[in-house]
């Protein structure tokens, strides 16, 4: 049995590392040349893999999408696990992970349109679960137990209201007539969680969302490099 259990191991971790590549490759390709566009022989040639192997790992075109979404959420749930951002109020936590969704997507904005707008026709919205809001929601359950945020709301109504804010800010965020000098992503969002959040704040912390805001909106338009701002506590 631990023999078997050892040949295991590498095969799994050559199965992961071919994934990874097939998705890497293909992420070049929806980028430079349109998700419909490209194709699974060209995915193969990229990767240096058979057609075949392709299909093994994503049967369907989707199945990229998809994966490349599980990355996004994997981002969130690390930062969600960060002890320094576990200690920030809601509202700090909530401003964070807009600025880690964000830059998921505009470190790389060629790919990170062209899988949002496939995901969008695909009919994501519809038929993803809602991970994403389930986790805004605990960010909201957290500061209605420390009386930051309004205790007469549902956490979970709340989580969906801010993927839905998410999302839209996405879409536009993405759409090929968006102008060159548009805002970016993560201002956009910074906006639309404002205004959500200042009906969920209690009155005495809205002083403090305010705050918050201004200073990631400030760091933002300098776009210092050294990562996610350092919102106050």
């Amino acid at each position: 049995m631990s023999g078997e259990r050892t040949a295991t191991a590498p095969r799994q971790q050559r199965k992961t590392e071919t994934r990874e590549r097939l998705l890497r490759a293909a992420t070049e390709l929806f980028a430079a040349q349109g998700f419909e566009e490209t194709t699974y022989d060209e995915i193969a040639q990229a990767a240096a893999v058979a057609r075949q192997t392709v299909f093994n790992h994503f049967p369907r075109k989707e199945d990229f999408v998809l994966a490349w979404g599980a990355l996004r959420r994997e981002e969130i749930t690390h930062a969600l696990a960060d002890r320094a951002f576990t200690e920030k109020s809601a509202t700090a936590r909530l401003v964070l992970i807009m600025q880690v969704l964000a830059e998921s997507y505009e470190r790389s904005p060629a790919a990170g349109r062209v899988y949002t707008l496939a995901w969008v026709k695909w009919g994501g919205p519809v038929l993803e679960e809602r991970t994403l809001a389930t986790q805004f929601a605990g960010v909201i359950e957290e500061g209605q137990r420390s009386g930051e945020i309004r205790d007469d709301v549902s956490a979970q109504t709340a989580g969906e209201l801010i993927r839905a804010a998410y999302f839209d800010a996405l879409w536009r965020w993405a759409a090929p007539d968006r102008p060159a000098d548009a805002p970016s992503l993560f201002a956009d969002l910074l906006i639309r969680l404002e205004l959500i959040l200042t009906g969920l704040c209690v009155l005495p912390d809205r002083e403090g969302l305010k705050r918050s805001m201004r200073l990631a909106q400030a760091i933002e338009v300098t776009r210092r490099p050294e990562g996610p701002p350092n919102l106050p506590s």
